[in-house]
């Protein structure tokens, strides 16, 4: 049975449920929008810009949103070689944009309105201790639980993405941007679906009701954007087009505009709250599983040895033998697994390095040969002295002082002008 998704409205029915001041907001965006679209057509605005523009111009609900985040920022994931050996690799999308996580100060604070008279409902804008970023990281680190909350292993900001967005200056590099929106589909998927899993078992979800999460995706080549939504189902990464368009055309400015409105609505109100309600059970099992022991581990997992020195043995520093020895669970495995990734890498690198710097020394060696055999070689012995037979062979100078060259000369014209004269 398929699973029901959220899907965003056509413009018209979309704007039936608004107020006449919301129309005309829409309508300056999508005209803001429409406006920039030309100029960086005309300007032959570089991928970057195009970037920009749809951070200001496209995202602006959401980045003003203070319970969302965007960034630039990668995503790791595990390729398995011809070996079977697993490697941690990442890439880059354009734009994420995900849940934002909060600080014990962020908790005590609450969210705070800086509007006078603000009728506006703001509990949904409430920080959430299910959202606290000391909580996630201690839960993602342990051994029993080890949810993965972020793209970038190990972090916390932001969580559980709802959208990625990848962005091209041209259509012919429309196929390779949607491939990497695919493949970041894919992995953000994949993080919804531990997270929906039960943490007692995770080969069933926590309720009949946790296989339903989906994301969004966008694309842009220039002034043409393709609005995805991507879900799975029976275990396979399904993306569909939604909606595409030329944004120059005011029109289709105007329905991408409200299809993002939507976007942003349901990250609110259904997004959300969805990963808050699934993180409670995860949050649950780490506190029956938490410990004494658990903190020391932890921090030990965050220092520094190598700024440690050498005074304490280094069983100290073995963290599976420690859990082992408490009867606690140790590290989660992708800590593990990322590190032996680092460690390959680095391995990996100072082996190509040496096979680099061999390299060189083989070619100034063979440049060196080069040119001293081009040079002539000296025969064997003293050289010959070639001045004395150049002064030997040449024409001798006879005995005392030569005349002077320059006073017969002056005769001679002296000689030669009397006798035109006459």
């Amino acid at each position: 049975m398929e699973t029901k998704r959220f899907m965003p409205l056509v413009p018209e029915p979309f704007q039936e449920s608004l107020s006449d001041k919301k129309k005309e907001t829409l309508d300056d965006r999508a005209t803001r929008l429409q406006k920039r679209t030309i100029q960086h057509q005309l300007h032959e605005t570089s991928e970057f810009g195009w970037e920009v523009f749809a951070w200001q111009d496209v995202f602006g609900i959401i980045l003003d949103d203070e319970t969302f985040r965007v960034d630039k920022r990668p995503y790791e994931y595990i390729v398995r070689d011809e070996n079977g050996v697993s490697t941690v690799k990442k890439r880059i999308p354009d734009a994420t944009l995900g849940l934002r996580t909060y600080d014990n100060y962020d908790l005590k604070r609450g969210y705070q309105c800086t509007i006078d008279d603000c009728k506006v409902d703001h509990s949904s804008m409430q920080p959430d201790k299910r959202l606290s970023r000391d909580d996630l990281s201690n839960m993602m680190h342990d051994g029993s639980c080890g949810l993965i909350v972020d793209g970038v292993w190990g972090k916390t900001n932001p969580v559980f993405p709802f959208a990625v967005y990848e962005a091209k200056k041209r259509a012919s590099n429309y196929g390779a941007a949607e491939e990497q929106i695919y493949h970041a589909c894919r992995t953000y998927l994949a993080m919804l679906d531990d997270l929906a899993r039960d943490p007692d078992n995770v080969n069933r979800y926590q309720t009949s009701e946790s296989s339903k999460y989906q994301l969004f995706a966008f694309t842009s080549c220039g002034p043409y954007w393709v609005v995805y939504i991507a879900w799975n189902q029976l275990n396979e990464c399904h993306v569909e087009t939604i909606w595409e368009g030329d944004i120059k055309d005011w029109s289709r400015a105007f329905e991408l505009i409200c299809i993002i409105d939507q976007i942003q609505s349901y990250a609110a109100h259904q997004h959300r709250p969805f990963v808050m309600k699934h993180l409670e059970a995860w949050h649950a099992k780490y506190q029956r599983a938490s410990g004494p022991m658990k903190s020391y581990i932890y921090a030990l997992n965050n220092l520094d040895i190598n700024d440690m020195g050498s005074s304490l043995p280094a069983e100290l520093y073995d963290l599976s033998r420690i859990a082992r020895l408490w009867g606690v669970s140790g590290p989660a495995g992708w800590i593990q697994l990322k590190e032996e990734t680092i460690a390959s890498r680095r391995e990996k690198a100072m082996s190509t390095r040496q096979k680099n710097r061999k390299l060189r020394e083989l070619a100034r060696v063979q440049r060196t040969e080069s040119q001293s055999d081009n040079k002539p070689k000296r025969g064997r012995g003293r050289p010959p002295k070639t001045h004395s037979v150049a002064k030997k062979d040449g024409i001798k100078r006879g005995p005392g002082r030569p005349p002077k060259q320059c006073h017969t000369t002056t005769k001679k014209r002296a000689k030669t002008t009397k006798q035109s004269r006459h």
